[in-house]
């Protein structure tokens, strides 16, 4: 973990390595952070849904059931370059007050994943430890409001769907498609299984499958019975992909074809599927040397795929290279000291991803500038592919991902035994955009940066008093000069 002197140093930087930051300490361990909707923008800032699950207990001290939740949250995301210095100071152990708790959605098991459709991302699909992908609908009632009772004394929000087709429980791997709202998961039964929202009014590409038997009383640790099952609306799989050896990690689709996706696991295997033709489309054999446990795919380059494992490294793959007998990355970097849980693809620059890893570090990467020339003093600070570090965490960070509506902003949660914590935060520009450009910027605000403005502004008189020997070089000058270093 992210030692105490290392943690202070970062919190130090704070206000001049981030454009906007927001922290706040979680009530309960969570799994799952999302950015929702935009609801309202003025030309300061952005009034945006966040969405965060929380792990509890399940029940208090006195005995009283505590559901598992999704919290819908509202958070005021300023404008670049309009947060203060001051705005950034915050208290490790308190909640950001720009995060406000508008409801709350019971949910029946402990989160493990949570995707948003995209453009409609009041729609939420979450993994429990169970076999279904719930449904949920943001929008809805929440708590009590229409929550559904359990024979055990529980609650819980009825999710708008259930998808079912997996024969054992499904936790991680979870994806929609940008277009066409195409749900694909794996899980521990070894198969990619795809659905459709659409079919939620048809029943599903199964229709008329037969139900196998099961119990009417709850599911311990997550999910729903059958009888529970009964009660909501079911979509079945369309398609069902089998080859992986071990539990499926990690699904990612293609951002350009919602036919065309990706899927790791266990197997360390990484596998390409065409639910047109229903047959895998390529893969790549050991494409890590542990577990791989996540995988993106860019937006920009639709043969880039990224993948994170086990093994600590991130490897940035050229599918068309890819073949029976070669497996060869197109870059692995090395920069994780601990197994990399999660990756998330930038929706507007080239190039540029982030990981997160079991330790609490979020890396941000631009495979686009690997091998770039650096000065001796540049190299020092890192690698080219290197552009940003992220420690303000010190757990694991489960879950990560980019604005869709706001670029180089970003959302980090993470679990440990210092803090449970969500992290907001915006990356200056200055650090990554190109270096002449940023110091041709600097250079025309020259005097404000260094204190000249603000002396020329306070201090009128003693310049009208400064004598021909003071103009000369003089001790006020040389005091000015002081001043221009501190």
């Amino acid at each position: 973990m992210i030692t105490d002197d290392a943690y202070g140093r970062w919190k130090s930087l704070v206000p001049f390595v981030y454009d906007w930051f927001a922290h706040t300490r979680t009530s309960w361990p969570s799994l799952c952070a999302r950015w929702g909707e935009v609801l309202d923008a003025n030309d300061h800032r952005s009034r945006q849904r966040v969405y965060l699950t929380e792990q509890t207990e399940g029940t208090t001290a006195s005995g009283k059931p505590t559901p598992n939740t999704i919290l819908v949250c509202q958070a005021e995301v300023v404008r670049p370059r309009v947060a203060a210095a001051e705005h950034m100071i915050f208290d490790e152990h308190a909640k950001s007050p720009i995060l406000k708790k508008e409801k709350a959605l019971w949910h029946p098991g402990e989160v493990n994943r949570m995707r948003c459709v995209p453009g409609k991302e009041n729609v939420l699909l979450t993994h429990t430890d169970a076999p279904e992908v719930f449904v949920f609908d943001a929008n809805g009632p929440g708590g009590k409001q229409s929550a559904c009772k359990r024979a055990d004394g529980t609650q819980y929000t009825p999710p708008t769907a259930c998808l079912r087709g997996h024969t054992e429980n499904a936790e991680y791997a979870l994806a929609v498609s940008t277009v066409g709202e195409v749900v694909a998961s794996g899980g521990k039964d070894e198969k990619v299984m795809i659905w459709e929202l659409g079919d939620a009014s048809t029943g599903g590409g199964a229709r008329g499958k037969e139900e196998k038997e099961g119990s009417g009383a709850p599911v311990v640790g997550g999910g729903l019975s059958s009888t529970e099952l009964a009660r909501h609306t079911s979509i079945w799989a369309r398609v069902e992909f089998s080859g992986h050896t071990d539990t499926i990690e990690d699904v990612c689709f293609n951002p350009r074809n919602e036919r065309e996706l990706c899927s790791v696991g266990d197997d360390r295997n990484m596998f390409f599927w065409d639910t047109r033709t229903k047959k895998a489309a390529g893969f790549a054999k050991g494409a890590h040397a542990d577990d791989v446990h996540c995988v993106a795919w860019s937006a920009f380059e639709e043969h880039v795929i990224v993948t994170g494992g086990k093994d600590t490294t991130v490897k940035v793959w050229d599918r068309r290279t890819l073949s029976d007998s070669s497996n060869e990355a197109m870059h692995t970097f090395d920069d994780h000291t601990d197994s990399v849980l999660c990756v998330d693809m930038h929706p507007q620059a080239k190039g540029v991803f982030m990981t997160a890893d079991e330790v609490g570090r979020v890396n941000v990467f631009d495979y686009s500038k690997v091998g770039a020339e650096q000065s001796a003093e540049q190299a020092k600070a890192g690698p080219a592919h290197l552009v940003f570090q992220h420690s303000g965490h010190r757990g694991t960070v489960w879950d990560i991902q980019w604005n869709p509506y706001d670029s180089w902003t970003a959302c980090s949660t993470s679990v440990g035994d210092f803090q449970n914590t969500l992290q907001l935060w915006r990356v200056n520009d200055l650090i990554y955009r190109d270096e002449e450009e940023c110091i041709r910027e600097l250079e025309q605000h020259r005097d404000i940066i260094c204190g000249r403005a603000a002396l020329k502004q306070s201090e009128p008189s003693v310049k009208e008093e400064k004598t021909d020997a003071d103009t000369d070089g003089g001790s006020i000058i040389i005091e000015d000069d002081r001043v221009d270093e501190d």
